[in-house]
């Protein structure tokens, strides 16, 4: 199957589909087949065309089945005279009895998987083959429902990305690899609840290879020539010819709702050198059904030499707990754990409880977690809008209504926080506002949720019981105590809490605590759950008990274990750039810019940069210079983030600008750390009448927006 191109270029991408024509068949109407259209991929080229047309090709085929048999299938080939048309026709004499049977089919048929109970099944290629301005058309599957008409019109089951790259290197391969766990091929299930919206599920227990789909682009023929697969671009000594910088497109075929959590992009050419971009596709950008989704151009610098480590947890951070007490939330502003290990902690509390009270507290509270004039990023973030605390700490009580009093924002904040590393741990109320919704006669999203946890818990509608919970032996929380030798922990508070007995709906999820309470229906089924959906976010527990105002014994050693693993879950430390030989970075932009890259630097907040030294590089000089009055720490080491604990060498005086100068270093990555050490005055305090209490900050509080740098290093 081939793409033609249609219509000028529109202000923006449409993202509708463009619907074909259907053609009458050149095969006699007496004789039985199908017509056959697919939906267009819609807004396709970012350059010069917005809409496309699918054409048939010769040798196309598609897999039909019966509705009332889905295990008996057939492939059926397209009449060659069809081949460069929109409608095609396909017709097999041995077949004439699906033509008028209601019927599934599939495309291309090479993509069907083995058949799956009464679903389809598709078959994903872990790599697919480059198309100029276009996409690998025998990777994107599409199903139909026939009525026994004898007209098929294909619906799209994925949808697509595209990824441009600006440079005249001749690119041998583009990868993709999700930030999430999940499956960008594989094997995958067909929902046709609604044949105008079919849905494709791919399957949860996944390979690591499966979060990286591979789209090649040029490859070396039989006589060492290089060729290109589908396009017209040539190239020459690993160059393509001509003077300006190209933008060259990529096109990949991908699963609805992934990418979602962002995505790394390496870019291979031809002469082996390689690029490396984090691309950040925020939730909302997840890829949609039959719609492309356009990410930003990046520019091709040459990144070989580079090896940026993906095993070190971010070790920097404002403080330790902030704990939520907000509107409609339990009413406590400590917790005994903070004490027995030593934590950094702040809280916020309002006396607000019910619905009617909560109204007067909602712009009070926005200001807290969604920010202010002195504060643009709220509590939780720093301004690139990293997790400025290990990790949130939700209390008990009314979860939707708290949700809501958030506002979206304040919610976005959340999830932000936990999925740029910031771990969550959440009692009752807590656990029901990390999850999507609650079981109750089906499953209900819960828009005021959060779906950090993206399952559905269920509901136990009993109050002032207390359960002892089980610790399994894989539970991870016996790395932490061994809960007096018997993995018991006895009698801990449920107060209308939830459990979560379809927690293995979610691939990833851990049981660490089962309830053991047969007088009710969730005896013996998981009270206590974690989950991390990748290296870059953090831990979410929710507890569906109450462990966290226990001041001594096992029930406070099982709270203070949440807080460990959750410690020990939060993101990966992450580079904010790679530093080339005299070029300066400005770290100046602020959070209403949306450019975390090049974003200020927070109170106690370390930023990291890389940079490949090459083999006999002298008079090397790493320069940082404040461009307001804050003092920042400049450190450095070989192979490893530069954290304070890990740094080969540093300069920590309060001067403005600080160098680290080198007569020659060993050739390798280097990792250069800057680190704010400033933070604003906090004081623990009433407000508000009394209705507020929190920690207030005053003194430097410009800190809070940012403190602008310049970094550079330079070599002879």
């Amino acid at each position: 199957m081939r793409i033609t191109r249609f219509f000028p270029l529109l202000a923006a991408l449409a993202l509708t589909a463009v619907s074909c024509n259907v053609e009458e068949p050149l095969f006699s109407t007496l004789q039985k087949g199908f017509t056959a259209s697919i939906e267009a991929q819609s807004g396709l080229s970012r350059t010069s065309l917005s809409g496309t047309s699918v054409l048939w090709s010769e040798g196309d085929t598609i897999l039909v089945c019966k509705v009332s048999s889905l295990g008996d299938a057939v492939k059926i080939g397209i009449n060659p005279a069809d081949a460069g048309k929109p409608s095609g026709w396909f017709y097999d004499p041995a077949c004439e009895e699906y033509y008028n049977s209601e019927c599934y089919a599939l495309y291309p048929a090479s993509m069907a998987g083995e058949p799956s109970g009464s679903s389809l099944t598709v078959e994903l290629p872990a790599e697919q083959k480059y198309s100029e301005l276009s996409f690998d058309t025998n990777a994107n599957p599409a199903v139909a429902f026939g009525k026994g008409d004898g007209k098929l019109a294909f619906k799209n089951l994925c949808g697509l990305i595209s990824v441009a790259v600006k440079t005249n290197e001749a690119i041998s391969e583009v990868k993709i690899t999700s930030s999430a766990e999940e499956a960008l091929w594989g094997k995958g299930t067909v929902d046709m609840t609604d044949a105008s919206k079919p849905v494709l599920v791919m399957d949860k227990n996944i390979t690591e290879a499966q979060k990286s789909l591979v789209l090649k682009v040029h490859q070396d023929g039989q006589d060492g020539q290089i060729l290109t697969v589908g396009g017209a671009a040539s190239a020459d000594g690993g160059s393509i010819a001509g003077d300006d910088v190209k933008v060259q497109e990529f096109y990949f075929v991908v699963p609805v709702g992934t990418l979602g959590q962002g995505f790394t992009v390496t870019a291979t050419t031809v002469t082996g050198k390689y690029m490396q971009k984090y691309a950040i596709a925020k939730s909302a950008n997840a890829i949609e059904r039959s719609i492309c989704t356009v990410m930003p151009d990046f520019e091709f610098v040459d990144e070989s030499e580079v090896v940026i480590r993906t095993d070190v947890p971010n070790k920097a951070f404002y403080k330790d707990v902030f704990a939520d007490a907000g509107a409609s939330l339990s009413k406590y502003k400590t917790m005994p754990v903070v004490d027995y290990l030593g934590l950094s902690y702040e809280y916020f509390y309002t006396e607000s409880y019910s619905d009617s009270q909560i109204a007067a507290d909602i712009d009070t509270q926005a200001g807290v977690f969604i920010g202010n004039e002195n504060d643009q990023n709220g509590v939780l973030l720093w301004p690139d809008g990293e997790p400025r605390f290990r990790m949130l700490y939700e209390n008990g009580g009314y979860s939707g209504t708290h949700g809501r009093g958030l506002w979206a924002q304040g919610r976005d904040n959340i999830r932000k926080f936990f999925y740029n590393g910031g771990s969550y741990v959440g009692s009752c109320a807590g656990a029901f506002f990390a999850s999507r919704g609650i079981i109750d006669n089906g499953y209900t999203t819960t828009s005021a949720y959060l779906g950090l946890w993206p399952g559905y818990v269920n509901n136990t509608s009993i109050y002032d019981i207390y359960p002892d919970y089980i610790i399994p032996d894989d539970s991870p929380l016996l790395k932490y105590y061994d809960f007096g030798g018997n993995k018991r922990v006895e009698g801990v508070m449920h107060w209308n809490g939830p459990y979560f007995a379809e927690y293995d709906m979610v691939p990833g999820t851990e049981v660490l605590c089962i309830n053991d309470y047969p007088a009710y229906r969730y005896h013996m089924k998981p009270s206590v759950i974690a989950y991390k959906p990748s290296i870059w976010s953090g831990r979410v527990i929710p507890s569906g008990g109450h462990p966290e105002q226990v001041k001594d014994g096992e029930r406070r050693d099982l709270m203070a274990a949440y807080v460990k693993y959750a410690f020990d879950g939060v993101g990966i430390a992450k580079a904010k750039g790679i530093l080339h030989n005299g070029e300066v970075r400005r770290m100046t932009k602020s959070t209403s810019d949306d450019d975390p890259a090049y974003t200020k630097i927070g109170d106690k907040q370390c930023h990291h940069f890389v940079f490949a030294l090459p083999e006999g590089a002298r008079n090397i000089c790493v320069r940082l210079e404040s461009l307001e009055k804050f003092n920042l720490s400049l450190r450095m080491a070989e192979g490893t983030f530069a954290f304070k604990e890990d740094a080969q060498y540093k300069v920590e005086n309060t001067e403005l600008v600080k160098e680290l100068k080198f007569d020659k270093l060993p050739k390798g990555t280097w990792y250069i750390g800057v680190q704010c050490e400033d933070a604003p005055d906090c004081k623990l305090a009433d407000y508000g009448g009394g209705k507020y209490s929190g920690y207030i900050y005053s003194g430097n509080i410009a800190v809070l927006n940012g403190a602008p740098y310049t970094i550079s290093v330079t070599w002879n």
